[in-house]
């Protein structure tokens, strides 16, 4: 089955082909090992954080890895995250991620390169009204009918995915934060939903981290090159899965990754509490 074009009206074509399409093994561990040495992230973990991962990992757990969201590179620090940590090297080529469906469909070369390049790191599209709006695009009884029945199936495939071996990296704040970027958002219970419906099938672990690429970050549009904005990452204990309760697994998460944002901004309280 060809790719098939990414947009709205298009989503049953789309989820049918996500549904099976498979990364390349060879591809992910080159674009991680490429990523790794671009965008160089400094990792922290909490003191036991990465045996706690390993042995979720060694159980047959799937991690869904749970950062903050400020800026478009994020997505690819988390590709540069799971190659420099040892513990997560094994979900290379077995992982996920909802991705903006503009980078699947922009035009000419580059976007058949870049549509090549988010399949192979196992981006899958992932539609959301604001990108309509930001389009011009009026959000009417019948789009709004059509979104609804597209985030239902795209939930759908995650789950499935998730339960066939996959992890999965999510942005639970549904969207980047442009203003205060020593505060988590409010967390959307999207993935909360995806989370659960898989945990009655298999163990599922969420992992909060933090990125912080120093001072005020940009709303960058092209790759963080090295000597210029180099992130900084710390990652959480894993939290279980073990609530059908979207509200409380939410409320689990957020402070975690909230404290996970105070260390990597250097808060005094993550200070006293270091």
């Amino acid at each position: 089955m060809g790719r098939p074009r990414v947009a709205l009206d298009n989503h049953h074509a789309v989820y049918d082909y996500y549904r099976h399409h498979e990364q390349s093994m060879a591809f992910a561990r080159f674009a991680g090992s490429v990523l790794a040495r671009v965008y160089r992230p400094t990792i922290t973990c909490d003191d036991g954080a990465e045996e706690a991962i390993s042995a979720a990992l060694a159980r047959g757990a799937r991690v869904v890895i749970s950062p903050n969201h400020t800026t478009a590179d994020d997505q690819y620090v988390i590709v540069a995250m799971a190659q420099r940590l040892p513990a997560l090297r094994g979900i290379r080529g077995r992982a996920f991620i909802p991705a903006e469906p503009s980078l699947f469909s922009r035009s000419g070369l580059g976007g058949k390169i870049l549509r090549r390049s988010v399949d192979g790191l196992g981006a899958i599209p992932t539609f959301r009204l604001e990108d309509l709006r930001r389009r011009g695009i009026e959000i009417t009884d019948e789009i709004q009918a059509t979104y609804q029945e597209a985030i239902l199936r795209a939930s759908e495939i995650q789950v499935a995915k998730l339960i066939d071996g996959h992890s999965m990296a999510g942005f639970w704040e549904g969207t980047r934060n442009r203003t205060c970027y020593a505060e988590v958002q409010p967390l959307r219970k999207g993935i909360a939903h995806t989370a659960i419906a898989a945990s009655e099938k298999v163990e599922v672990v969420l992992l909060p981290c933090a990125f912080s690429y120093g001072g005020e970050p940009d709303d960058y549009q092209r790759p963080v090159l090295p000597e210029r904005h180099e992130p900084i990452v710390h990652v959480a204990h894993p939290i279980p899965v073990q609530t059908t309760d979207p509200d409380a697994l939410v409320a689990l998460l957020h402070p975690e990754i909230q404290r996970c944002v105070d260390v990597v901004m250097g808060t005094p309280a993550a200070a006293a509490a270091a």
